[in-house]
């Protein structure tokens, strides 16, 4: 999980940025990739491949919880 704490102010203007209408684009691509890799860890049946979409739902959901943070974090 990214700290919110510890980013720099341009870092979390950044990440609110994300947030603004005109780049709204990104958190739908994030959710549906979350919500992809979700799905997929339901019907796999390899461990490897299981730890793997695990990595990576976790990952775009850091992302999505840190940009949300970061708006709370100023």
């Amino acid at each position: 999980m990214i700290n919110t704490n510890t980013l720099s102010v341009q870092e979390k203007q950044a990440l609110n940025r994300l947030q603004d209408p005109s780049t709204g684009k990104v958190l739908e691509l994030l959710q549906r990739e979350l919500d992809g890799a979700k799905q997929k860890l339901v019907y796999a049946s390899d461990t490897g491949i299981i730890h793997r979409l695990q990595g990576r739902a976790e990952a775009f959901e850091d992302l999505l919880t840190v940009v949300k943070e970061s708006q709370k974090a100023g």
